[in-house]
């Protein structure tokens, strides 16, 4: 297992020990993960939310970052995913939802899909010239989110589910994710999920 599978299932499991929201089964699937040969333009991000809760451009971010001694061979990339409306989403995902709820999908933009595409071939280039790899991560983060009218404090968890290529299935990254605990306040705060008018 190389150094940047090994950072990011380390940062997985902090992020398990330090909260519920990450499934066992998705940690077992990431130890299997290379960030490094996963196409960019493939990486999906489904969001299942309840009615009232709405996910927008840029609420889901992917971080891939590479750090060396070098600079010029280090890079730090915080990509805001953007949502698909065309894309179709497939039945096995569609069975997890229920009457309430609905699904956003949203995919990096052309250009950030090119730039971590030259992300990961200079940390190719980089380790096949030199014997200390660096150090490398890759994680997938739910910012924010509004709430409109049909908000229920009730029913303010979803669900953001990851597919990494085209012929394999979703799976679940994030689970039953309080939206309006997201600003890492204990107690719930309306703050924390602003009115999607006022969002705007």
């Amino acid at each position: 297992m190389n150094k940047i599978k090994i950072i990011l299932l380390a940062s997985i499991l902090t992020l398990a020990t330090a909260c519920s929201n990450i499934p066992l089964s998705t940690m077992i699937k990431m130890m299997n993960l290379n960030p490094l040969e996963t196409d960019p333009k493939q990486l999906v991000v489904a969001v299942v939310a309840p009615n009232g809760v709405n996910v927008r451009d840029g609420d889901v971010v992917i971080d891939f970052s590479f750090r060396t001694n070098d600079p010029s061979t280090s890079f730090d990339h915080h990509f805001p995913v953007i949502i698909n409306e065309d894309y179709a989403v497939p039945d096995s995902l569609k069975e997890n939802i229920e009457e309430n709820e609905k699904i956003t999908v949203l995919q990096l933009s052309k250009e950030d899909a090119q730039t971590m595409a030259e992300g990961q071939k200079m940390v190719k280039d980089y380790r096949e010239n030199n014997e200390k790899g660096g150090a490398g991560s890759m994680n997938v983060r739910l910012i924010s989110a509004c709430r409109d009218e049909n908000f229920s404090w009730g029913n303010s968890e979803l669900n953001v589910y990851l597919k990494t290529q085209d012929d394999e299935d979703f799976f679940l990254f994030l689970e039953d994710m309080d939206v309006t605990k997201l600003d890492g306040d204990i107690q719930r705060n309306i703050n924390a999920i602003p009115n999607c008018g006022e969002a705007e």
